[in-house]
């Protein structure tokens, strides 16, 4: 599976002097809010991983279902967004 992340601006600043009265953070204290960002980002991503992996073995089921029920390449490409290839590889 492949997972592509995305880079995205905020308008958010960093707590500091300059942001509304905001109690000044020392550099480790920034850094690790930061960190926590990134550690929820990252178990957000495993969690779609695992979502996105179960979505893919019902569908697969799905397509040996109907292939073995009389389903045909063309039907299941139409059905599952899937090129001929694809199915043909996922069904081998």
């Amino acid at each position: 599976m492949t997972v592509a992340l995305r880079a995205e601006t905020t308008d958010r600043a960093l707590p500091g002097p300059a942001n509304e009265g905001a109690p000044a953070l020392s550099a480790p204290s920034r850094r690790t809010m930061l960190l926590d960002d990134v550690w929820a980002a990252s178990a957000r991503v495993e969690s779609l991983q695992w979502e996105m992996d179960g979505a893919e073995d019902t569908l697969l089921r799905a397509m040996r279902s109907a292939a073995e029920a009389g389903a045909q390449l063309p039907d299941l490409a139409i059905a599952s967004g899937l090129g001929f290839a694809d199915i043909e590889r996922l069904l081998a």
